[in-house]
C-alpha cells in the first residue's frame, strides 16, 4: 500500500496553503483571509459547555466537545522535522490541482466534499 503522506513540502502556513489554493483556482486578484484570535474557540467552547451543562443537554455537551478537538489541531504541530518521516511524492500544489480539476469523492477524514458526484453518494448512504 503507498501512503502518500506529508509529500515533498515542507511546512507551510494556512495563508501560505490559501494562496496556492487562491492561485490552483485561478482567482482574481490578491487572495482574502480572516483571522480571528485563537481565544475564540475558549468562548465558542465555554459557550457550549455551559448550556450543555445548565440545560442537561448531551448534544451541546458533545460540540463543545468537538470544539476542543478542533482547538487541539489548531494550535498543536502537526508536522514532522524528519525527512525520512515523509512519504509522499504529491505536493500540495499538485493535489489541489487534481482536486480543482477532478473533484475528489467523499473522504470522511476531512470535512470537504470535492464533487457532486460524492456529496450525492453520501446523502444517499445517508439515507439508508
Amino acid at each position: 500500500t503507498y501512503w502518500n503522506l506529508g509529500g515533498p513540502d515542507d511546512g507551510m502556513s494556512m495563508k501560505e496553503q490559501g494562496a496556492i489554493i487562491h492561485d490552483v483556482l485561478k482567482k482574481e486578484g490578491e487572495p482574502k483571509y480572516i483571522s480571528v484570535p485563537i481565544g475564540l474557540f475558549d468562548v465558542i467552547i465555554n459557550g457550549l459547555q455551559w448550556i450543555g451543562d445548565t440545560f442537561n443537554s448531551e448534544k451541546f455537551d458533545d460540540a463543545a466537545e468537538l470544539g476542543r478537538i478542533g482547538k487541539y489541531y489548531a494550535v498543536e504541530d502537526m508536522l514532522t522535522t524528519d525527512s525520512s518521516e515523509k512519504y509522499g511524492r504529491t505536493s500540495l500544489r499538485e493535489h489541489y490541482a487534481y482536486v480543482a480539476e477532478n473533484g475528489q469523492d467523499y473522504d470522511p477524514y476531512t470535512s470537504v466534499f470535492g464533487s457532486k458526484e460524492g456529496k450525492e453518494k453520501f446523502a444517499e448512504k445517508q439515507k439508508a
